[in-house]
Order: structure tokens, then C-alpha cells, then sequence
């Protein structure tokens, strides 16, 4: 049996990539959405290395404003960069506040290797996110 090997860097660069890129497409309401995303993506790592994945998830269904418009973008990548990982493959991921908060107390937080490499997978994502609206934002 052929083992599977999955490129993190790989896909956390993709989610990062798709985020900057929905965002320079535009975001209803949001009269600068890469700026927008370049903020909320830095104070999301933020709350991500200081209080964990389900603080991260938490701030970001309770962002207000222009961050409100901009947080299901981000929340949408961290769904895919999770489903691409073998044990969550074909897994749904609502968002919406309680079920999403629910599947990740359910089946992210249970097991310490799975919540340890959900948190370096969304670190490096965020990190990435926050480049690329950088990057952009000169443009």
C-alpha cells in the first residue's frame, strides 16, 4: 500500500493564494477588501498563537464591519486547507457559528497530534494570507 504524502507548505501557500485572490476580486461592502483581509488575517494569527484553533475560530465569527464581510473568506480557506488532510477528507464544514464551532470541538480538538497540526497548518496559512494581501495591496 502506497503511503500518502501531504505537502503542508504546499497547501497552506494554495488557501493563502485563494484568500488574496477572492479578496482582490472584491468583497461586497468592503471598499478595500485586501487591506481588510491583510489586517484580519494579522490579528487571526494573532489569536491563533496566543489562545489556540477554536479561540481563532471564535474571533473570527465575531469580527463587526468591513472584518465581517472579510472573515467568511478566511473561515472558507481554513475549511479546505482541513478537508485536504486525509482524516477529514469528505468531512462538511457549515459555517455557521455554532455547527462550525461544534465540528471543530468534535473532531479537531479531541486528539492533541490532530489540534497541534491543525494549528501549525492554519499558522502557516494566516501567515501566508497575510503576505499576499501585502503583496497585493500595492497593486
Amino acid at each position: 500500500m502506497k503511503e500518502i504524502t501531504l505537502n503542508l507548505d504546499k497547501l497552506a501557500a494554495e488557501r493563502a493564494q485563494a484568500m488574496a485572490s477572492r479578496a482582490k476580486q472584491g468583497v461586497q461592502g468592503v471598499r478595500k477588501p485586501v487591506e481588510t483581509l491583510e489586517r484580519l488575517a494579522t490579528k487571526a494569527l494573532g489569536v491563533l498563537q496566543a489562545q489556540g484553533v477554536y479561540a481563532l475560530m471564535l474571533f473570527l465569527f465575531s469580527r463587526s464591519s468591513d472584518e465581517a464581510e472579510v472573515a467568511p473568506l478566511i473561515r472558507e480557506e481554513l475549511y479546505q486547507a482541513l478537508q485536504a488532510l486525509p482524516s477529514f477528507q469528505g468531512s462538511q464544514i457549515e459555517d455557521e457559528p455554532q455547527k462550525a464551532l461544534k465540528f471543530f470541538s468534535e473532531h479537531v480538538l479531541k486528539d492533541l497530534d490532530t489540534l497541534l497540526l491543525v494549528r501549525d497548518l492554519y499558522e502557516q496559512t494566516l501567515i501566508y494570507a497575510r503576505y499576499h494581501a501585502k503583496a497585493l495591496g500595492g497593486e
